[in-house]
């Protein structure tokens, strides 16, 4: 389930020291990186802004108490120093959990964008007010940005742009934003305004956490150079849908380039659906290649217990490895044609043969020369002790 600590020496520690506090740190950084993919997705934004509050404030206040020192005085003086933030998204959490549901209002513009990088766009002409929230047509509001992308482009389609899109570069979209009324009265503050919840709470928790693994780092003096926080510009590939992220292979038709989807939502999904294909893909071939007779299978067992590390991972042999680790199991019953009653081996042998080179494999990506050299003998000796049995 968790995968930060598994990003780098750094969150390893952190997490043997602090499994938790790096578990929370997860979900909040999790729960953000949803909130941006369902960014134009109106029900999904609302389920996941919901609990991005919750989980945030859970953290802050759970850090103030029966926490480190270091965690709790590094999150006073956060929220100190962000006094009105907070206090907005405390309010925003206490309706979301004790009342109901956060339900945004929100901001349509469209128009004419000049895409500066992968994540800056420039609105050249458009429609819309982008700094406070509308009102749109029943058939139009709290719908998926996508379901109404040409209802909404049709002016701008006819008045900006040639059907071919001959200036490269540039192409219609439509930016969204996501706004609340705050009304707060109490002896600390009083605020009555309208917020922009979206880079309210990213902002508040993106710096929460750079400030939270920095006190981490500067307390047992460890380099450090992760960032949860990045700056956006006004329109970006989170806030604004563009033609290309729905049809980009028109676009590689028409600017004679290989154009790919910019924005964080489409880019997500269609990394998922990649990674369906593959994981189907590769299944498939794995199942062509299986061993065939018990001496084949045994052979393996052999050759990676004598092989050099370096070179078993090696990138010319890493795939084979990693599939005689990964499906095992598929090697096992193809070589030996008969039930694990009537083999050699136990269901427990083969476990261990893939968690231990599994293991070896994490080791080895994260350059841990130490756990490297005790998990390879692990391994290794595993397999020498299977080629015995069989």
């Amino acid at each position: 389930m968790f995968e930060l600590e598994k990003k780098s020496v750094f969150f390893e520690n952190f997490s043997e020291e602090y499994p938790t506090i790096l578990q929370n740190i997860e979900i909040i950084y999790e729960n953000k990186l949803q909130l941006d993919a369902s960014y134009h997705h109106p029900k999904h934004f609302i389920l996941n802004l919901n609990n991005l509050l919750r989980s945030l404030l859970f953290f802050v206040e759970s850090s103030l108490k029966n926490s480190p020192g270091w965690l709790s005085t590094v999150v006073k003086n956060y929220k100190k120093e962000n006094a009105k933030d907070f206090q907005i998204l405390k309010h925003l959490r206490n309706i979301s959990a004790h009342q109901k549901f956060i339900l945004p209002e929100e901001s349509i513009v469209s128009g004419l964008y000049r895409v500066r990088s992968k994540k800056k766009y420039i609105l050249k002409l458009g429609f819309g007010d982008f700094n406070k929230p509308g009102k749109y047509a029943w058939d139009l509001s709290l719908r998926n940005t996508e379901d109404i992308f040409h209802n909404i482009l049709v002016l701008d389609s006819l008045a900006f742009m040639d059907l071919e899109h001959s200036s490269i570069g540039e192409c219609l979209g439509i930016t969204r934003r996501w706004f609340y009324k705050v009304k707060i009265k109490n002896d600390q503050v009083d605020i009555n305004e309208i917020v922009d919840v979206y880079k309210t709470i990213c902002t508040f928790s993106s710096q929460l956490l750079d400030k939270v693994t920095a006190a981490y780092a500067q307390t047992h003096d460890i380099d450090y150079n992760h960032s949860f926080y990045y700056d956006v510009s006004e329109f970006n590939n989170i806030n604004t849908l563009l033609e290309l992220d729905i049809y980009p292979t028109l676009f590689s038709t028409w600017w004679e380039d290989d154009i790919y989807p910019l924005n964080a939502g489409v880019n997500l999904n269609v990394k998922n659906c990649h990674h369906y294909n593959l994981q189907d893909k590769y299944h498939t071939e794995i199942y062509g290649i299986l061993c065939n007779s018990q001496e084949e299978y045994k052979n393996l067992l052999i050759k990676y217990s004598e092989m050099a590390i370096n070179d078993i991972l090696d990138s010319a042999n890493i795939g084979e490895f990693y599939s005689f680790i990964e499906l095992n199991h598929w090697f096992y019953k193809k070589a030996f044609k008969i039930s694990f009653g009537d083999t050699p081996l136990e269901p427990v042998d083969i476990i261990r043969l893939q968690r231990y080179g599994k293991i070896l494999m994490e080791e080895y990506k994260k350059k841990k020369a130490c756990t490297i050299d005790s998990t390879s003998k692990q391994f290794q000796e595993h397999l020498k002790e299977l080629v015995e049995k069989i």
